[in-house]
C-alpha cells in the first residue's frame, strides 16, 4: 500500500521571544529598565537592602523575577551569601507576525518540517502548543507534531535550526563541535549546526535528514565578502556526509537556508554531486526563488536518488512574504512588519512503495 510523506523547510526569520518590557510604551520601558538597573545593583551590595529589593521588585512584579542560584536573596546578608540575577519575563506569543508564521506552517501541513531561525527549544514548544496547535492545527483538522526537536548551535544570537515531525525520530547527531581553518584561523565547521536526524518513513525505511543554516552573506571579512568561501567549506562538509549514504537506495534529504543560490560557487559540491537533487527543478526556471521577490533561491531541499524516483509534486509557499506585485500575501499580510518571514517555504510530497 503506497505512504504519502510531505517534507519542507522554512526559515522562519527568528522566531524569538521579547522581554515583556519591550511591549511597552518607550516611556515605560524605559522606566521598567531603570527599576531592573537598580535591582541589579541592589543585589551586588555587601549587606542587601531588603525593605528596597521588595519595593523593586514589586514594581517590576509580571516583568522581571530575581533567580536565585545558590541560596535565598530574602534571607541573605549580601552577596557574599548569595548567587543569582535579574530575568525579564518574556512576552506571550501573540505578534501578528508570529501568528503569520504559524499560518504558513499550519497551510504547509508537512509531515516533516525543518525550521530555521528558531531561538530555543522551549520557545518552539510553546509555539506549538500555544499558537500552532491551539489556533491553526486543530481548527482545521491537522494533526499536531509529536516531535519537537532543537538543539543549541554555534550562532551566540541563538539562531538556532529545529523541525517538527510528526513521523518517528530515530536519533539525532550535532556537529556543532567540528573545526575547519578559514582566514588562517581554527574557526567552527558550521555556523549554526548540520543537525543528522534519522526518522521512520511511512514506509518503514529509515529516512536520513540533515538541517542545516550556513553562514549568511553579511558579517564577512574583505577577503571573502560574500562568505563564499565559508559557506563552501561547510557545502563540501555536508557533502562529505552525504557520501557516508547510498542515494540510490537510501532516503537522504538535505535541508534549509543555504545563504547561496544555485549558481553560486558555494553551492557546488552539493549542486553537482550525483545522486542527489535539489526539488525547485521540478517548477519553472523563473519561479524557482525562495527569498524575498523571488529571485534567489537561497532555501532547499536536496533528495537522494531513492527518493527521487517517489516525488509526486514540489511547490513554494509564498504567502507569508509581504510583496504589492509578484503574488498576493495572505490578507493578515499588511507590511514588511506583519510577514511571516522573508523566506518562502518549499515543500515536496513523495508517495512511497
Amino acid at each position: 500500500m503506497p505512504h504519502n510523506l510531505r517534507m519542507a523547510t522554512y526559515n522562519c526569520e527568528n522566531l524569538f521571544s521579547r522581554p515583556k518590557i519591550f511591549e511597552q510604551t518607550a516611556k515605560r520601558s524605559n522606566q521598567l529598565l531603570g527599576y531592573v538597573a537598580q535591582l541589579q545593583e541592589a543585589l551586588k551590595n555587601d549587606v542587601f537592602d531588603h525593605k528596597r529589593i521588595k519595593e523593586l521588585e514589586a514594581k517590576l512584579r509580571g516583568f522581571a523575577i530575581v533567580n536565585d542560584l545558590r541560596g535565598d536573596h530574602n534571607k541573605a546578608v549580601g552577596a557574599q551569601e548569595w548567587m543569582g540575577g535579574v530575568e525579564l519575563a518574556r512576552a506571550d506569543i501573540t505578534d501578528a507576525a508570529v501568528k503569520n508564521t504559524a499560518r504558513v506552517i499550519s497551510d504547509v501541513n508537512a509531515d516533516v518540517i525543518c525550521l530555521i531561525e528558531v531561538e530555543d527549544r522551549n520557545l518552539l514548544q510553546k509555539f506549538h502548543d500555544d499558537l500552532l496547535q491551539k489556533d491553526f492545527l486543530q481548527p482545521t483538522a491537522r494533526a499536531g507534531y509529536t516531535y519537537i526537536l532543537l538543539l543549541d548551535g554555534n550562532d551566540p544570537r541563538g539562531i538556532d535550526v529545529s523541525f517538527l515531525s510528526r513521523i518517528p525520530v530515530l536519533s539525532m547527531q550535532s556537529h556543532i563541535h567540528e573545526f575547519t581553518e578559514y582566514e588562517g584561523k581554527q574557526v567552527r565547521a558550521f555556523s549554526r549546526d548540520c543537525l543528522e536526524v534519522q526518522l521512520q518513513a511511512p514506509d518503514g525505511k529509515i529516512l536520513y535528514l540533515k538541517v542545516n543554516h550556513f553562514k549568511s552573506m553579511g558579517y564577512s571579512p574583505k577577503t571573502d565578502p560574500q562568505s563564499i568561501r565559508r559557506r563552501l567549506a561547510q557545502a563540501k562538509r555536508v557533502a562529505e556526509l552525504v557520501d557516508q549514504h547510498d542515494l540510490q537506495n537510501e532516503y537522504v534529504i538535505v535541508a534549509g537556508d543555504l545563504n547561496s543560490d544555485p549558481t553560486s560557487p558555494s553551492m557546488e559540491p552539493l549542486v553537482s554531486k550525483n545522486g542527489l537533487y535539489n526539488v525547485n527543478l521540478e517548477l519553472p526556471a523563473n519561479d524557482r526563488g525562495t527569498f524575498g521577490t523571488g529571485k534567489k533561491q537561497l532555501d532547499y531541499l536536496f533528495i537522494s536518488e531513492a527518493l527521487k524516483k517517489n516525488l509526486q509534486s514540489v511547490h513554494l509557499e509564498r504567502r507569508g512574504i509581504f510583496t504589492k506585485s509578484k503574488w498576493k500575501p495572505y490578507p493578515t499580510v499588511k507590511s514588511k512588519r506583519t510577514q511571516a518571514s522573508d523566506h518562502a517555504a518549499v515543500i515536496a510530497e513523495f508517495i512511497l512503495p
